[in-house]
């Protein structure tokens, strides 16, 4: 396991916005525990990356330590044309791609965009969850995440908004205050770009 000195960044330093970048993104599945190592890779390389990471509490030989882990295990994101996409493959860290195509390439930049706000405003809150179904649309009102909009769903606990990445088939969740959000239809301010669910209790 890393020292936590010893993580790569969750993004290019100083690469500027994700959803700026002007080459298509693309989704490398890696060799077993690679994701760090392949965003160490990337970095050196000054390609454009995002490797969402979260921080968890894990016990061995009796000690418990603190450290930075993949919120999608194997994956991660990298924007390259193709020249550059096999130079990446060439060290041999990726086992396949996950297809994202011209015409979903807005939506998949949004989604990252908002999942890496998600991360750096609240990295604690975050765990995995399964996609879930689409209800009413709404946007948050206040906080850091103000202007995003997402879609309502009902569960049990804790009101919290879920961030989707499509091409995954997943979601993360991160808790937010039920006060923060109200019905999308009609408001008049900006939309900030994220494709979002939001889950309240």
């Amino acid at each position: 396991m890393l020292a936590m000195k010893d993580n790569p960044p969750m993004t290019l330093p100083e690469g500027g916005p994700l959803a700026d970048v002007p080459a298509p993104w693309r989704v490398a599945y890696t060799k077993t525990r690679q994701e760090k190592a392949l965003a160490w890779d990337l970095c050196r390389r000054g390609i454009p990356y995002f490797l969402p990471m979260v921080l968890r509490e894990t016990s061995s030989g009796g000690r418990r330590r603190k450290n930075l882990h993949p919120l999608f295990a194997s994956y991660v994101f990298y924007a390259a044309d193709d020249e550059t996409r096999l130079a990446v493959l060439k060290t041999e860290r990726i086992v396949s791609h996950v297809d994202v195509t011209p015409a979903e390439q807005p939506q998949f930049r949004r989604e990252i965009t908002a999942l890496e706000l998600g991360l750096r405003t609240a990295p604690a809150a975050f765990e995995l969850q399964p996609q879930l179904a689409a209800g009413d649309r709404v946007r948050v009102t206040g906080g850091p995440m103000k202007g995003l909009e997402g879609t309502l769903v009902r569960a049990n606990r804790v009101s919290k908004l879920c961030l989707s990445v499509t091409a995954l088939g997943a979601s993360a969740l991160v808790e937010i205050h039920g006060d923060l959000v109200e019905p999308a239809e009609g408001s008049v301010e900006e939309t900030r770009p994220g494709t979002i669910e939001y889950q309240v209790g």
